[in-house]
Protein backbone atom coordinates (compact mmCIF):
# COMPACT_ATOMS: atom_id res chain seq x y z
CA UNK A 1 0.00 0.00 0.00
CA UNK A 2 1.57 3.43 -0.81
CA UNK A 3 1.84 5.92 1.38
CA UNK A 4 -0.80 8.26 2.26
CA UNK A 5 -3.70 6.18 0.62
CA UNK A 6 -6.02 4.96 2.86
CA UNK A 7 -8.76 2.54 2.74
CA UNK A 8 -12.05 2.95 3.51
CA UNK A 9 -13.90 -0.17 5.10
CA UNK A 10 -17.53 -1.17 5.30
CA UNK A 11 -17.49 0.33 8.89
CA UNK A 12 -16.35 3.81 7.50
CA UNK A 13 -19.62 3.98 5.22
CA UNK A 14 -22.36 6.08 6.84
CA UNK A 15 -25.49 4.85 8.18
CA UNK A 16 -28.97 5.44 6.73
CA UNK A 17 -30.97 5.59 9.62
CA UNK A 18 -34.66 5.34 9.42
CA UNK A 19 -36.90 8.42 10.47
CA UNK A 20 -40.34 7.59 11.44
CA UNK A 21 -41.74 11.36 11.33
CA UNK A 22 -39.88 11.76 7.59
CA UNK A 23 -41.94 8.88 6.59
CA UNK A 24 -45.07 10.33 8.35
CA UNK A 25 -44.83 13.32 6.49
CA UNK A 26 -44.39 11.86 3.42
CA UNK A 27 -47.51 9.57 3.76
CA UNK A 28 -49.34 12.30 5.20
CA UNK A 29 -48.82 14.65 1.91
CA UNK A 30 -49.26 11.63 -0.24
CA UNK A 31 -53.04 11.35 1.50
CA UNK A 32 -53.53 14.82 0.73
CA UNK A 33 -52.79 14.36 -2.51
CA UNK A 34 -55.31 11.14 -2.79
CA UNK A 35 -57.63 13.32 -0.57
CA UNK A 36 -57.62 16.12 -2.76
CA UNK A 37 -57.88 14.26 -6.10
CA UNK A 38 -61.01 12.49 -4.76
CA UNK A 39 -62.36 15.68 -4.06
CA UNK A 40 -61.71 16.96 -7.43
CA UNK A 41 -63.22 14.23 -8.51
CA UNK A 42 -66.56 14.46 -7.11
CA UNK A 43 -66.48 18.09 -7.93
CA UNK A 44 -66.31 17.24 -11.62
CA UNK A 45 -68.79 14.51 -11.59
CA UNK A 46 -71.23 16.55 -9.56
CA UNK A 47 -70.91 19.55 -12.91
CA UNK A 48 -71.25 16.76 -14.70
CA UNK A 49 -73.93 15.43 -13.64
CA UNK A 50 -75.26 19.09 -13.81
CA UNK A 51 -74.51 19.71 -17.01
CA UNK A 52 -76.53 16.77 -18.40
CA UNK A 53 -79.13 17.62 -15.74
CA UNK A 54 -79.19 21.21 -17.34
CA UNK A 55 -79.18 19.56 -21.36
CA UNK A 56 -82.13 17.44 -20.29
CA UNK A 57 -84.15 19.71 -19.15
CA UNK A 58 -83.39 22.15 -21.94
CA UNK A 59 -84.11 19.74 -24.03
CA UNK A 60 -87.47 18.20 -22.58
CA UNK A 61 -88.82 21.95 -22.84
CA UNK A 62 -88.06 22.18 -26.08
CA UNK A 63 -90.23 19.43 -27.06
CA UNK A 64 -92.96 20.45 -24.74
CA UNK A 65 -92.31 23.86 -26.76
CA UNK A 66 -92.69 22.28 -29.82
CA UNK A 67 -95.67 20.19 -28.45
CA UNK A 68 -97.87 23.16 -27.62
CA UNK A 69 -97.10 25.13 -30.63
CA UNK A 70 -97.62 22.19 -33.05
CA UNK A 71 -100.54 21.21 -31.13
CA UNK A 72 -101.95 25.28 -31.53
CA UNK A 73 -101.53 24.97 -34.98
CA UNK A 74 -103.50 21.74 -35.33
CA UNK A 75 -106.20 22.76 -33.24
CA UNK A 76 -106.37 25.35 -35.83
CA UNK A 77 -106.65 23.49 -38.74
CA UNK A 78 -109.53 21.16 -37.22
CA UNK A 79 -111.52 24.24 -36.07
CA UNK A 80 -111.06 25.44 -39.84
CA UNK A 81 -111.79 21.86 -40.80
CA UNK A 82 -115.11 21.32 -38.55
CA UNK A 83 -116.17 24.66 -39.61
CA UNK A 84 -115.87 23.42 -43.39
CA UNK A 85 -117.99 20.42 -42.78
CA UNK A 86 -120.78 22.02 -40.68
CA UNK A 87 -121.28 24.98 -43.57
CA UNK A 88 -121.95 21.62 -45.98
CA UNK A 89 -124.34 20.03 -43.29
CA UNK A 90 -126.30 23.26 -43.86
CA UNK A 91 -126.26 22.91 -47.30
CA UNK A 92 -127.43 19.58 -47.12
CA UNK A 93 -124.13 17.89 -48.31
CA UNK A 94 -121.39 16.18 -47.10
CA UNK A 95 -118.23 17.62 -49.03
CA UNK A 96 -114.56 17.55 -48.51
CA UNK A 97 -113.62 19.51 -51.68
CA UNK A 98 -113.62 22.37 -50.08
CA UNK A 99 -111.22 21.42 -47.66
CA UNK A 100 -109.15 19.82 -49.67
CA UNK A 101 -108.62 23.09 -51.15
CA UNK A 102 -108.37 25.34 -48.03
CA UNK A 103 -105.25 22.81 -46.83
CA UNK A 104 -103.98 22.68 -49.84
CA UNK A 105 -103.79 26.80 -49.90
CA UNK A 106 -101.82 26.57 -46.84
CA UNK A 107 -99.62 23.67 -48.00
CA UNK A 108 -99.64 22.58 -51.25
CA UNK A 109 -98.19 19.19 -50.08
CA UNK A 110 -101.73 18.06 -48.35
CA UNK A 111 -102.48 15.20 -49.44
CA UNK A 112 -105.07 13.79 -47.19
CA UNK A 113 -106.83 14.08 -43.67
CA UNK A 114 -106.60 11.02 -41.24
CA UNK A 115 -108.47 10.53 -37.93
CA UNK A 116 -108.99 6.97 -36.04
CA UNK A 117 -111.54 7.31 -33.18
CA UNK A 118 -110.78 6.68 -29.52
CA UNK A 119 -107.42 8.45 -30.73
CA UNK A 120 -105.68 12.05 -30.77
CA UNK A 121 -104.92 10.83 -34.54
CA UNK A 122 -107.01 14.16 -36.27
CA UNK A 123 -104.20 15.39 -38.16
CA UNK A 124 -103.63 16.51 -41.86
CA UNK A 125 -101.13 14.52 -44.03
CA UNK A 126 -98.43 15.71 -45.93
CA UNK A 127 -95.92 14.25 -48.90
CA UNK A 128 -92.98 15.81 -49.34
CA UNK A 129 -90.34 15.11 -51.95
CA UNK A 130 -88.05 12.94 -49.69
CA UNK A 131 -89.32 11.02 -46.07
CA UNK A 132 -86.71 13.59 -44.33
CA UNK A 133 -88.30 16.84 -44.49
CA UNK A 134 -91.66 16.62 -42.86
CA UNK A 135 -89.77 15.19 -39.29
CA UNK A 136 -88.90 18.35 -38.16
CA UNK A 137 -91.36 20.62 -40.27
CA UNK A 138 -94.87 21.40 -39.49
CA UNK A 139 -97.63 21.40 -41.71
CA UNK A 140 -97.42 25.05 -41.65
CA UNK A 141 -94.01 24.68 -42.94
CA UNK A 142 -92.01 25.80 -39.90
CA UNK A 143 -89.14 24.16 -38.20
CA UNK A 144 -90.64 22.07 -35.13
CA UNK A 145 -89.58 18.68 -33.52
CA UNK A 146 -93.23 17.45 -33.39
CA UNK A 147 -93.00 17.67 -37.20
CA UNK A 148 -96.03 16.81 -39.59
CA UNK A 149 -97.53 13.45 -40.39
CA UNK A 150 -96.12 12.78 -43.66
CA UNK A 151 -97.33 10.27 -46.67
CA UNK A 152 -93.62 8.33 -48.37
CA UNK A 153 -92.45 10.28 -51.23
CA UNK A 154 -92.28 7.19 -53.15
CA UNK A 155 -96.43 7.03 -53.29
CA UNK A 156 -96.93 9.28 -56.43
CA UNK A 157 -101.11 8.32 -56.25
CA UNK A 158 -103.24 7.81 -53.85
CA UNK A 159 -105.05 4.59 -55.76
CA UNK A 160 -101.87 2.74 -55.70
CA UNK A 161 -102.30 -0.68 -53.70
CA UNK A 162 -100.48 0.55 -50.52
CA UNK A 163 -99.75 3.64 -48.45
CA UNK A 164 -97.33 4.25 -46.09
CA UNK A 165 -97.98 7.27 -43.36
CA UNK A 166 -95.42 8.42 -40.62
CA UNK A 167 -95.15 10.08 -37.69
CA UNK A 168 -93.68 10.66 -34.81
CA UNK A 169 -93.86 8.68 -31.41
CA UNK A 170 -93.63 11.86 -28.77
CA UNK A 171 -93.33 11.55 -24.76
CA UNK A 172 -95.48 14.26 -24.23
CA UNK A 173 -98.16 12.76 -26.66
CA UNK A 174 -99.64 13.72 -30.06
CA UNK A 175 -99.15 13.02 -33.44
CA UNK A 176 -98.71 9.24 -33.54
CA UNK A 177 -98.26 8.35 -30.30
CA UNK A 178 -101.99 6.91 -29.69
CA UNK A 179 -100.82 3.82 -32.09
CA UNK A 180 -99.02 2.03 -29.31
CA UNK A 181 -102.66 2.01 -27.79
CA UNK A 182 -103.66 -0.68 -30.20
CA UNK A 183 -101.57 -3.37 -28.88
CA UNK A 184 -104.41 -3.77 -26.53
CA UNK A 185 -106.48 -6.30 -28.28
CA UNK A 186 -109.84 -4.67 -26.59
CA UNK A 187 -109.02 -1.25 -27.63
CA UNK A 188 -108.06 -2.44 -31.34
CA UNK A 189 -111.52 -4.12 -31.51
CA UNK A 190 -113.56 -1.34 -30.33
CA UNK A 191 -111.28 1.33 -32.11
CA UNK A 192 -110.71 -0.61 -35.69
CA UNK A 193 -111.62 1.82 -38.46
CA UNK A 194 -108.93 4.69 -39.70
CA UNK A 195 -110.74 7.07 -42.02
CA UNK A 196 -109.18 8.78 -44.38
CA UNK A 197 -110.20 11.82 -46.69
CA UNK A 198 -108.31 11.44 -50.03
CA UNK A 199 -109.17 13.90 -52.84
CA UNK A 200 -112.36 15.02 -51.09
CA UNK A 201 -113.95 11.26 -50.70
CA UNK A 202 -114.10 9.91 -47.12
CA UNK A 203 -112.59 6.46 -47.02
CA UNK A 204 -112.42 3.88 -43.82
CA UNK A 205 -109.40 0.72 -43.56
CA UNK A 206 -110.45 -1.61 -41.31
CA UNK A 207 -107.46 -2.55 -38.93
CA UNK A 208 -106.17 -5.70 -39.16
CA UNK A 209 -102.89 -5.91 -37.67
CA UNK A 210 -100.75 -3.96 -34.71
CA UNK A 211 -97.42 -4.90 -33.89
CA UNK A 212 -93.99 -3.78 -33.05
CA UNK A 213 -91.34 -4.87 -35.21
CA UNK A 214 -88.42 -3.07 -37.10
CA UNK A 215 -87.28 -1.33 -40.41
CA UNK A 216 -87.15 -4.59 -41.93
CA UNK A 217 -90.64 -5.62 -41.71
CA UNK A 218 -92.79 -6.18 -44.90
CA UNK A 219 -94.81 -3.68 -43.81
CA UNK A 220 -92.32 -0.96 -45.62
CA UNK A 221 -92.69 -3.31 -49.10
CA UNK A 222 -93.48 -0.76 -51.83
CA UNK A 223 -92.30 -3.04 -54.88
CA UNK A 224 -95.67 -3.71 -55.69
CA UNK A 225 -95.87 -3.90 -59.55
CA UNK A 226 -98.43 -5.79 -60.26
CA UNK A 227 -101.69 -8.05 -58.50
CA UNK A 228 -99.04 -10.75 -57.86
CA UNK A 229 -96.54 -8.25 -56.19
CA UNK A 230 -99.52 -7.27 -53.97
CA UNK A 231 -100.89 -10.69 -53.39
CA UNK A 232 -97.39 -11.74 -52.00
CA UNK A 233 -97.20 -8.59 -50.06
CA UNK A 234 -100.72 -9.21 -48.41
CA UNK A 235 -99.96 -12.86 -47.38
CA UNK A 236 -96.53 -11.62 -46.04
CA UNK A 237 -98.72 -9.42 -43.74
CA UNK A 238 -101.33 -11.44 -43.32
CA UNK A 239 -103.89 -9.40 -44.49
CA UNK A 240 -107.08 -10.96 -44.69
CA UNK A 241 -108.12 -12.02 -48.59
CA UNK A 242 -110.89 -9.14 -49.12
CA UNK A 243 -108.10 -6.64 -49.28
CA UNK A 244 -107.37 -5.07 -52.34
CA UNK A 245 -105.48 -1.75 -51.08
CA UNK A 246 -103.55 -1.58 -47.48
CA UNK A 247 -102.81 1.65 -45.28
CA UNK A 248 -99.60 1.07 -42.78
CA UNK A 249 -99.62 3.17 -39.63
CA UNK A 250 -95.53 3.80 -38.70
CA UNK A 251 -94.04 5.53 -35.88
CA UNK A 252 -91.12 5.18 -33.74
CA UNK A 253 -91.39 2.65 -30.72
CA UNK A 254 -89.70 4.45 -28.04
CA UNK A 255 -88.09 1.15 -26.81
CA UNK A 256 -84.50 2.29 -26.63
CA UNK A 257 -83.73 0.52 -30.05
CA UNK A 258 -83.53 3.20 -33.03
CA UNK A 259 -84.91 0.00 -35.57
CA UNK A 260 -87.75 -0.75 -33.79
CA UNK A 261 -90.80 0.15 -34.92
CA UNK A 262 -94.68 0.56 -34.02
CA UNK A 263 -96.76 -0.70 -37.22
CA UNK A 264 -101.04 -1.00 -37.85
CA UNK A 265 -101.95 -1.86 -41.04
CA UNK A 266 -105.55 -1.74 -41.66
CA UNK A 267 -107.79 -2.84 -45.68
CA UNK A 268 -109.70 -0.21 -47.73
CA UNK A 269 -113.69 -0.79 -47.24
CA UNK A 270 -115.56 -0.15 -50.38
CA UNK A 271 -119.34 0.70 -50.88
Amino acid sequence: MKPGRIMASKQDAPLKIYDAAEETSKKGFFNSIRRLSMKMLLVIGILLFGLAAIVSTVIVAAHLSSKRVSEAEYEELRSLAGDITASADEQGTVSWSELDAEMRSINPDFVCWIKIDGTNIDYPVVRGNDNEHYINTSFYGESNKAGALFMDYRIVSDSIPHLIIYGHNLIEGGMFTDLRKFLDDRFLNDNNIITLTLNGTEVEFVIFSARLSDIEDPAYDLNIANPRHFARFADRVDAPLAATQILTLSTCSNEGDDDVRMIVQGYRLYD
